[in-house]
């Protein structure tokens, strides 16, 4: 059989595809890809993100979600926040960091599913970042877009702008030795550096002196969850997610509203409005029970229950605006050949995470933090030891018990609504290159001023769609071909007769690699 990586960024999937030549395992491959783009997208993703993945084992044909997602430090109450005056926990600076989970989660999965030890798999993300990587222009793109934030932070500053605090263009190289120690680190010490070595001891340093809360016993104390994926049967397909504290139950909600609303095919105003009624009465569902199941009980089956989606379906009028997320991530999937995958994506949330770097570590800490609330009574309220609600996400779909597809994207709110459209392209007979590029729509926001009831379009959905949308009552903004806000799809598909196919975004700087 074939081997297959697919990833945001050319350099990460090649890093991958290496991997898979010298007969690394698909969880192999996920992390040396992972960890490339911690360097060449250090905008989406980091050495202090989280992660979510799904790994299907060929040889008993079980398929296996982690949970990498970090919970608040002990010191992370709602009164400590009251104190400070604050309303909500803020989305930059040290206070909105949670644990990061990514690092103990390369360890675990390459545990039970690796074939290569952690430091060969680090080396190649070590490599590039002490002699340098190209900016592309998506990136200077979130330079620029997040320059303000960048300047706060010193080690941000001189890395991303100018002399006169301008951000840096496109094609300007930029070196990060302090990232290529931390990872040297790890390499020479495992994941356990980072948790529980000297590492640590510098990351609680660090907070400490820039007040925030995260501590050596909230790092020593945490290990990922090797947990069971939520299934949903539609049109013929056994669609697998992540489930809560992720996000991932929200597609399947969405895809039973559409079973019961009845659109047209995709690419029709028809199908548009359905993907929008679908979408406003899960993502209200969403935020009214999903959070970590370890603080109360996620009643997923009941979610998933077509009844209960035709009842709100019915009820005529729309529900209340979700709460809105806007956040940057990498999805990236692999396939060996012996049939082995994974489905994985890693974040640091915002664009550049809390633009908090620990002191001298190198580590840029994500901000995950920021979508808890402080309300007594929101499912998602903030909890010492709690895992926030999680817009990350990572999927699969099988066909009579087979692996068909492996996918996924990146995109805050937009990953649940760009999983349904490549689904829902899948089953319509499209390729996975037509899985990944065909145009999208993303209904709310993708970065933090976008207006969180907007719909977004691309122009390749035509006049008379857009026009229909129009007479229907609707304000489409209308952005052109494979805009970057409509997110980063990536997807391998399994074929019936064993070959492969692979395909990435046109939207993203990614590259799909298929080895025969």
């Amino acid at each position: 059989m074939s081997a297959a990586a697919a990833s945001p960024h050319r350099a990460a999937t090649q890093a991958g595809a290496e991997v898979l030549a010298a007969g690394g395992s698909a969880m192999d491959a996920a992390v040396a890809i992972n960890a490339m783009l911690t360097v060449v997208y250090p905008h989406m993703c980091g050495l202090a993100g989280d992660l979510f993945l799904l790994y299907r084992d060929a040889s008993d044909g079980r398929v296996w979600a982690l949970n990498g997602s970090g919970p608040a430090p002990r010191l992370a109450t709602r009164e400590a926040f009251r104190e400070r005056g604050l309303s909500g926990v803020p989305a930059r600076g040290p206070l909105p960091v949670t644990v990061p989970g990514a690092v103990a989660s390369w360890a675990a999965g390459l545990e039970r599913f690796g074939r290569l030890p952690l430091d060969e798999l680090l080396a190649p993300a070590a490599r590039a970042a002490e002699e340098g990587i190209e900016v592309t222009d998506r990136m200077a793109g979130w330079i620029a877009h997040n320059a303000a934030d960048l300047a706060a932070d010193p080690v941000l500053r001189g890395r991303y702008l100018d002399g006169g605090g301008r951000p840096i263009a496109g094609g300007t190289m930029v070196r990060q030795p302090d990232v290529a120690r931390a990872l040297r680190r790890i390499m020479a010490g495992g994941a356990d550096e980072l948790y529980r070595g000297a590492l640590a001891d510098e990351i609680d340093e660090a907070f400490r002196a820039a007040g925030g809360l995260l501590r050596r016993e909230d790092l020593a104390a945490f290990e990922p969850e090797w947990v069971e994926p939520v299934r949903h049967a539609h049109r013929g397909l056994e669609v697998l997610t992540t489930p809560p504290n992720s996000q991932g139950v929200t597609a399947l909600m969405m895809l039973n509203a559409l079973t019961v609303l009845e659109p047209g095919p995709p690419g029709t105003a028809g199908h548009v409005e359905a993907l929008i009624a679908a979408k406003r009465f899960a993502f209200a569902e969403r935020d009214r029970h999903v959070a970590d199941p370890r603080f109360g009980a996620v009643p997923v089956d009941a979610l998933l229950s077509t009844d209960r989606a035709r009842a709100a379906l019915a009820g005529g009028a729309d529900p209340a605006p979700a709460r809105s997320s806007a956040g940057d991530t990498v999805y990236l999937c692999t396939v060996d050949g012996d049939g082995n995958a994974c489905s994985l994506i890693e974040s640091i949330y915002y664009g550049f995470g809390s633009c908090f770097v620990a002191g001298e570590t190198g580590l840029l800490f994500h901000n995950r933090g920021h979508y808890f609330s402080l309300d007594d009574a929101h499912a998602n309220r903030l909890e010492p030891g709690k895992r926030p609600l999680h817009t990350l996400m990572a999927s699969m779909a099988l066909e009579d018990g087979e692996l068909r597809l492996v996918f996924g994207c990146m995109g805050a709110d937009g990953q649940a609504q760009t999983t349904v459209q490549m689904l829902e392209r899948y089953l319509a007979g499209g390729g996975v290159a037509d899985v990944v590029s065909l145009p999208r729509i993303l209904h709310g926001r993708f970065v933090p001023e976008d207006d969180p009831d907007a719909l977004t379009i691309e122009a390749p959905f035509g006049d008379e769609v857009i026009g229909a949308l129009r007479e229907r009552g609707h304000e489409p903004v209308v952005v052109g071909e494979h805009d970057e806000r409509l997110g980063h799809a990536h997807a391998i598909e399994l074929r019936p007769d064993g070959t492969l196919d692979a395909a990435s975004d046109p939207r993203s700087d990614g590259a799909a690699i298929v080895l025969d």
